[in-house]
C-alpha cells in the first residue's frame, strides 16, 4: 500500500476525485434510483445513532458492505455486549429460531451480554436511551442472523513462503 501511495497517479486521482458521494449520486439520480440500504439498515443506523448521542461519545461505528448488511464496530468488549443486547432487543429472532443459528461466530459475547437462551432475549430491558413516553417497536425476524467476530492479530511476516496465501510474483491468490 505504501508503494502504491508513493508511486501511483491513479490512486492519487481516486483519493481526490472519486468519492462515496459520487457513487451515491450515480445510484440515485438516474431513474429508477438504486438503494443499497433497506428499512432494516436504516433502523440499525437509528439504534446506533440514538445510543451514541445518549452516551455523548461514540460507542459503535457502522458501515455497510456492498448491500444492506450493516458492519458494526464496538469500541471495546463491554460496548460490544451492550450493542448485542440492543440488537437482540430491537431485532429479536422468530420464536422458533435456534439462538446458535441466530448469533454465529464468537458466541462468547452472548455470555458477556447475559444472553443464554431465547427467554433471556425476551426479558431484555429497553435501552436507557429510549424515553418511556416514546412508543417502542421491535422488528422480530427482520434480521436473519448476527455474525460476531473480533479483530485478529493483524499482518504477520512469514518466514516460510509456502504458507503465503498470495503468489509473490502476481499478487493473486494461490
Amino acid at each position: 500500500m505504501r508503494e502504491t501511495i508513493e508511486t501511483s497517479m491513479l490512486i492519487e486521482h481516486r483519493a481526490k476525485e472519486v468519492t462515496v458521494i459520487s457513487f451515491m449520486q450515480s445510484a440515485w439520480i438516474p431513474p429508477p434510483p438504486i438503494f443499497y440500504m433497506n428499512d432494516t439498515s436504516h433502523r440499525i443506523i437509528s439504534c446506533v445513532e440514538k445510543w451514541n448521542r445518549f452516551e455523548g461519545t461514540p460507542q459503535v461505528a457502522y458501515t455497510f458492505d456492498a448491500g444492506p448488511n450493516a458492519v458494526l464496530i464496538a469500541r471495546n468488549r463491554k460496548a460490544a455486549a451492550l450493542l448485542l443486547q440492543r440488537l437482540l432487543f430491537y431485532f429479536p429472532p422468530q420464536s422458533d429460531t435456534d439462538l446458535n443459528s441466530y448469533v454465529i461466530g464468537d458466541k462468547s459475547i452472548l455470555q458477556d451480554a447475559g444472553v443464554h437462551d431465547m427467554k433471556d432475549i425476551e426479558a431484555l430491558d429497553s435501552p436507557p436511551e429510549i424515553k418511556e413516553s416514546t412508543p417502542m417497536q421491535k422488528y422480530k425476524g427482520d434480521v436473519s442472523y448476527f455474525i460476531c467476530t473480533r479483530p485478529g492479530r493483524g499482518p504477520v511476516l512469514l518466514t516460510d513462503k509456502t504458507q503465503a496465501l498470495l503468489n509473490a510474483e502476481t499478487g493473486l491468490p494461490k
